[in-house]
């Protein structure tokens, strides 16, 4: 039974072959949460995956009979699969660029280097907890202090309002190059630059847009035609502006009570 002082509650599947890679990541994942279950191969985890609800996976791609994309593909379509719409996290050691792209073509959420991270592994399940929130994205806070804290682990909020202002400079470029690629319908390129600008979010307490960035990345992965997406596009833009705005705000009003 899981512990009630660890920070999480969901139930991991863990896919990896290589017995010191698997001892490393289980170590991290234990450390989150108790509910961590094994497979070693394909065949192991198709089983699994067709009797057990995961709230996250985590798979090694190269494996003894297969590869991961074998096994996302295989639980997304598979009538019997009970994880049908859960999150797959690759790992990986290989550094090839397209090969990412490939993998991330195949319906996982992202692409990790191997060793996975404490700090890395801690964020996937933190999205879960928010892909299982039952708030609308509009409902969701703009900025979230606490949050922002809490990512990273930040003993005050200041530090948390430091990371959203590091970020929405980055956001400025990201932007603007996100409205070209759109123009010119580049699809790869949109997934990149979004794929690029999640991971920004994720180290930021800035709920609704990471909320609503996770949409739309979603569905350019699974859109042709960047222009049936418009509305989702133009919903960014202005919750991009939003956020500027209500960071200028937070500014001003903790400035103002400095010098009360």
């Amino acid at each position: 039974m899981a512990s009630l002082d660890l920070p999480f509650q969901h139930r991991i599947l863990l896919i990896e072959d290589d017995n010191l890679s698997l001892f490393a990541a289980s170590e991290i994942l234990f450390r989150l949460t108790a509910m961590v279950d094994i497979a070693r191969d394909v065949e192991e985890a198709n089983e699994r995956l067709n009797t057990t609800p995961y709230d996250l996976v985590i798979s090694d791609i190269n494996l003894p009979d297969g590869t991961g994309m074998d096994i996302i593909r295989c639980a997304y379509s598979d009538a019997k699969s009970k994880n049908k719409t859960t999150p797959f996290v690759a790992l990986t050691a290989h550094q090839d660029k397209k090969k990412h792209q490939t993998i991330l073509d195949s319906g996982f959420i992202d692409v990790v280097m191997k060793p996975l991270s404490l700090a890395r592994a801690y964020l996937y399940l933190e999205r879960c907890s928010l892909s299982n929130d039952e708030l609308a994205p509009a409902e969701l806070a703009v900025i979230d202090l606490k949050l922002g804290m809490k990512r990273i682990s930040a003993g005050n909020d200041e530090k948390a309002v430091i990371a959203i202002g590091m970020l929405i400079d980055s956001l400025e470029e990201d932007i603007v190059e996100l409205k070209r690629l759109q123009v010119n319908n580049n699809i790869e390129g949109v997934r990149e630059i979004l794929h690029k600008i999640k991971g920004g979010l994720e180290y930021s307490g800035v709920p609704r847009l990471q909320r609503y960035i996770a949409l739309l990345y979603s569905e350019v992965q699974a859109n042709a035609d960047l222009a049936t997406l418009q509305p989702l596009f133009d919903i960014i833009y202005e919750q991009t502006a939003l956020l500027t705005t209500a960071y200028q705000e937070l500014v001003a009003d903790r400035r103002g009570c400095d010098l009360i």
